[in-house]
């Protein structure tokens, strides 16, 4: 396996599973999308496969058609990624959270308390939620599009500060000098903005990866120019090779345009797969699936879509790796309850043989997951460390 370049794989774990017909899969807990326990269970098989991490998404309102189907993700998201960090050990943990339905600071507690608790393992994927039945759960009208951005581009700035206040070595511990903190090493973020006030400084200590990952969509012009400026990890959709290569050139474009090394960015597309010993079975599982969606055979839905053998899959996953179209995917199974262990005991082994994919974890926080520095503050303190050795 190359030392310079990884294929890196998440887990998006979509309740039943990507396909609308999967919650009336034989086997399946029509219910899943609300016991923790099936979420859990998930995350256990994909840190057996060495996924670097489980992804849910979110949306605070009902999206999907619920008469035909239950929506992908019910319960909040780091409340479930609080309970899959008590049953798991290296695998990482990235939930969703609203820009435009949130504060700052709320969402700066909510996920370095998750990245404290899981050691260094959280995720933080900023959305900016352009749902309209969302919207009317808490304002009357949805914010327009630069609205969005210009309170999302303030809002991660204000959350970064935060999680930046506390300066090296501000977390004394001296028992013997009964000295908890140096109050001279915590700063007030004294934060005036457009959309926000905030004081600061913030309320909890850095965690081994100092604080959560940055990972956004980065789809249009504005999530791009987001993505460019503060963004470490992009979950992106597309379904042709050569598109997918421009955008991650475009993508990586801008984060050199904000001053920030461009490798230093994960670009993963979604994959849905539906796999089969042959391709006739994979075939014949999707139109047994589509029999089962009531609103008629699983509508696109932007991301690359494989129906094979796993074989063909790692076949296009090494692809678009190879060809510098994708970092690795955000790993979509049609139905999650054996799609998932499928994925895991028959296309990973292949991933691995081929040298793209690791055999074992060689870290434990997200960021040595991904292959991600640490935060400059903490870069500048593991230096000075190294330097008093």
């Amino acid at each position: 396996m190359s030392s310079a370049r990884e294929l890196h794989l998440n887990i998006n774990l979509l309740s039943g599973g990507a396909h609308h017909g999967a919650w009336r899969h034989p086997g399946v807990d029509p219910l899943a999308f609300v016991h923790v326990d099936r979420y859990v269970e998930s995350a256990r098989i994909a840190e057996r496969g060495k996924f670097d991490a489980v992804f849910l998404g979110d949306v605070p309102g009902i999206a999907e058609n619920i008469v035909y189907r239950p929506q992908f993700n019910g319960l909040e998201p780091t409340l479930v990624l609080t309970a899959i960090a008590r049953a798991t050990e290296r695998i990482g943990l990235i939930a969703t959270a609203s820009t435009s339905y949130n504060e700052p600071y709320n969402i700066a507690r909510r996920f370095q308390a998750l990245d404290l608790i899981s050691q260094g393992r959280a995720g933080w994927n900023a959305v900016t939620t352009a749902t309209p039945g969302v919207s009317r759960n808490f304002v009357r009208t949805l914010p327009d599009r630069d609205e969005r951005y210009a309170r999302a581009k303030e809002f991660i700035d204000v959350v970064l500060r935060l999680w930046d206040s506390w300066e090296p070595e501000a977390l004394l511990v001296d028992v013997a000098a009964g000295q908890f903190v140096d109050p001279d090493r915590l700063r007030p973020i004294a934060h005036e903005g457009e959309y926000f006030s905030v004081l600061g400084p913030f309320c909890l200590p850095p965690s081994p990866q100092g604080h959560p990952v940055i990972v956004q969509a980065g789809g249009s012009q504005y999530g791009q120019e987001l993505a460019g400026r503060t963004g470490e990890a992009v979950f992106a959709s597309g379904t042709d090779i050569g598109a997918a290569r421009a955008y991650a050139q475009q993508l990586r474009s801008q984060v050199a345009a904000h001053g920030r090394d461009p490798q230093r960015l994960v670009i993963l597309p979604g994959l849905v797969t539906t796999l089969g010993g042959t391709e006739q079975e994979a075939f014949q599982r999707r139109d047994e699936l589509d029999q089962l969606d009531l609103e008629a055979g699983g509508a696109p839905n932007g991301h690359l879509t494989v129906v094979g053998t796993p074989e063909q899959v790692a076949d296009v996953i090494q692809l678009w790796f190879e060809s510098g179209a994708a970092d690795g995917f955000n790993v979509m199974p049609d139905v999650l309850a054996d799609g998932l262990p499928a994925f895991v005991d028959h296309v990973v082994p292949i991933l691995q043989r081929r040298g793209l994919f690791r055999t074992e974890y060689r870290g434990a926080t997200l960021r040595e997951h991904y292959g991600l520095p640490l935060p400059a503050r903490l870069q500048g303190e593991e230096q000075s460390a190294t330097a008093r050795v």
